[in-house]
């Protein structure tokens, strides 16, 4: 199989595809692309598959656009199948410049159907359909051109199962009852791996921050700013132009010249221009005023009882977990376990209380708070259970 490097070609494929598409409005898609080298990821393959076998490989950089896919991509009526989908939804909503809904992502289904969290295509493939697939590309370079015959029968694999994978997985759903929970989770999901980070909150990703005061997190983001602009500019990726490490340490020493700046041992890699870039958004940083400064909202620390509430509502989530066939960071995650734990109101931990996990936990937590609830070990069933009593 060869992709598609022409217009022409590309043009030729959708009309057939919008054909198969009347008859099954369902797409396979995959993306290969790399991030490493540029400041925005750059697609160098698409992957399409219909119900019936229709597959192809859409060379991007010959193309320069998805051209005649792009319609069929945002197209409301047809549903857009994929597996561990963030990466491809967010390049992908990048280029269409809107998210390619609806979408099923086979990853996020396979956590409710019961084999476990972020469970590999491969992996799931094999489980499920019993086809052992070729591991040989999985590290290759996707911007090599031309594409070996092996990279393209990889590409073509990538998509070739997920019509097979949807229908196993959407029976098995229907069968427990978990169809709208898991398309509530895929759609939290995929949504949030669609959202852009604005320039003024990236000092948020910053690593090793933790020691810096209000003032100091002033200039990170003046720093974080200034790296996303110069990483911009030399379209590399940000880390590549400064690591975390240093922002953090320049926001903490606060160097007044470049000079200063040079000599400091984890700014590495730094010329003159950057350096001097570097102190004039520490100086910038500086003049923000208090009322400026960003705020940091941070969980006060356990105490020893709150320790110990933590580990009987992870018990409970557990149990919870274990009678559900669930995994138990799918049904709570341990920061909103946590943050209960400080908190002990429901209403700060909406997340747990609402939606297709509130269906699951919101009893059972709300009466582990209220002290009306016990985890016992039942020996007639032969595991442990969540028992709600009212307790003298």
């Amino acid at each position: 199989m060869q992709p598609l490097t022409r217009h022409a070609e590309l043009d030729a494929f959708c009309t057939e595809l919008k054909g198969r598409l009347a008859d099954d409005p369902r797409l396979a898609l995959d993306t290969e692309f790399i991030r490493e080298r540029t400041y925005e990821p750059v697609l160098e393959l698409v992957q399409v598959s219909t119900s019936d076998g229709l597959i192809a490989l859409l060379d991007i950089p010959a193309l320069g656009d998805l051209g005649a896919l792009g319609p069929l991509l945002t197209d409301p009526e047809i549903l857009k199948i994929f597996h561990a989908g963030g990466q491809d939804i967010e390049i992908l909503t990048s280029l269409l410049g809107e998210m390619p809904t609806p979408f099923f992502d086979t990853q996020i289904a396979a956590a409710f159907a019961g084999y476990g969290t972020q469970v590999g295509y491969g992996a799931l493939v094999q489980s499920v359909l019993k086809v052992r697939l070729s591991k040989e590309e999985g590290f290759s370079d996707w911007s090599r051109r031309p594409l070996t015959a092996s990279m393209c029968s990889y590409a073509a694999d990538d998509v070739r199962y997920l019509h097979m994978l949807h229908d196993r997985l959407m029976a098995r759903l229907q069968r427990r009852g978990r169809t709208e929970w898991a398309q509530e989770q895929t759609v939290r999901v995929l949504t949030n791996a669609s959202e852009t980070t604005q320039p003024e909150d990236l000092w948020k990703k910053v690593g090793s921050k933790q020691g810096l005061n209000r003032r100091e997190l002033a200039i990170l983001q003046e720093l974080a700013l200034w790296r996303d602009d110069e990483a911009r500019r030399r379209n590399k990726p940000r880390r590549t132009i400064l690591k975390d490490e240093p922002l953090v340490e320049l926001a903490k020493r606060k160097p007044k010249t470049a000079t200063a700046v040079l000599e400091l041992r984890a700014v590495k890699g730094v010329g003159t221009r950057q350096a001097e870039e570097l102190v004039l958004a520490i100086q910038r940083g500086m003049e923000i005023p208090e009322s400026g400064w960003p705020v940091v909202e941070s969980s006060p620390p356990l105490d020893e009882h709150g320790a110990a509430l933590l580990e009987l509502l992870s018990a409970v989530v557990k149990v919870r977990a274990m009678e559900e066939d669930l995994p138990p960071s799918l049904l709570a995650p341990s920061d909103a376990l946590r943050q209960l734990a400080i908190q002990r109101t429901p209403e700060i931990v909406a997340s747990l209380f609402t939606g297709w996990r509130g269906e699951l936990l919101s009893t059972a937590l709300e009466a582990t708070l209220a002290g009306t609830l016990s985890v016992v070990w039942d020996p007639q069933l032969g595991h442990l259970a969540c028992r709600t009593d009212s307790i003298t």
